[in-house]
């Protein structure tokens, strides 16, 4: 692992921070090209990724001072001090959410044509976020023998050889991009892809994904609810499938297109 990416003095970029950096980077640029040809401008959608990345940091770091309020409840300065670490990415999905419905409706852009627009950017960023987490050694996967095994520090002390969880993530996510990005682009000599099928196909891709992660992953924040076997965000990745399940039907069975497709 590597959390350091540079020192200077006492000053310390972390390789977390520099990989969040370039995700939002290489998003941004893939969801601008994707969204001139779903009528956004560029400029509309780089407001709107400004807006939704310090929303996803604050909504990720609320909701993880949330789960252990405790440790914060008598010192709130801490809350603020993001070099601390402690974020979660359900928290940050939810602040970009958030900040997306009210965007649309000042702006008065249609929700479905955005979602369609960005998700595979969307999707790409969460990769990179997942390899910033392997170089900052969080979020770690259990033990195996595999060739492919690295060395993990468990916060409970241990080191051992384990799954590297955080970029089976990203593949999984990287690759769920290009399907979207290889369908959109074939469906343009069938007249396009209806309105909502990308973004949920997308949400339905990403449930997956997260689900079959948590397989992979241990640690305090993935211990299994008693009772249902499986863990928090595998219950909430549940959520998001079959809710983006009822959506892509519901999309499917519209009689328009977007007659476009993106890079």
């Amino acid at each position: 692992m590597c959390r350091e990416f540079l020192r200077i003095g006492n000053f310390t970029v972390y390789s977390y921070g520099v990989l969040l950096l370039v995700g939002f980077l290489v998003a941004l640029w893939i969801a601008s090209r994707r969204a001139e040809r779903y009528g956004i401008s560029k400029e509309k959608i780089t407001g709107l990724a400004i807006w939704m990345l310090l929303a996803g940091i604050v909504g990720a770091r609320l909701l993880f001072v949330a789960q252990d309020w405790p440790s914060y409840a008598n010192d709130f300065g801490r809350i603020a001090n993001l070099r601390e670490g402690g974020m979660t990415s359900f928290g940050g999905l939810l602040g970009g959410f958030i900040v997306l419905l009210i965007w649309c409706r000042v702006t008065r852009t249609k929700f479905v044509t955005v979602m369609d627009a960005i998700m595979p950017a969307v999707l790409i960023g969460i990769g990179f976020g997942r390899i910033g987490c392997f170089l900052n050694g969080c979020c770690y996967g259990s033990e195996c023998d595999l060739p492919w095994a690295v060395k993990v520090h468990a916060e409970d002390g241990r080191t051992y050889l384990g799954h590297p969880a955080q970029l089976y993530k990203t593949l999984m996510v990287w690759t769920a991009a290009a399907l979207l990005i290889v369908w959109d682009r074939r469906s343009i000599k069938r007249g396009g892809l209806k309105p909502g099928q990308i973004g949920s196909a997308g949400f339905v891709l990403f449930g997956i994904a997260r689900f079959v992660y948590e397989m992979f992953r241990i640690g305090v924040s993935s211990q299994p609810i008693q009772g249902i076997g499986m863990t928090e965000a595998q219950v909430l990745s549940l959520a998001i499938t079959l809710v983006a399940s009822v959506w892509f039907i519901i999309a499917s069975t519209r009689k328009t297109s977007t007659g476009s497709a993106a890079a």
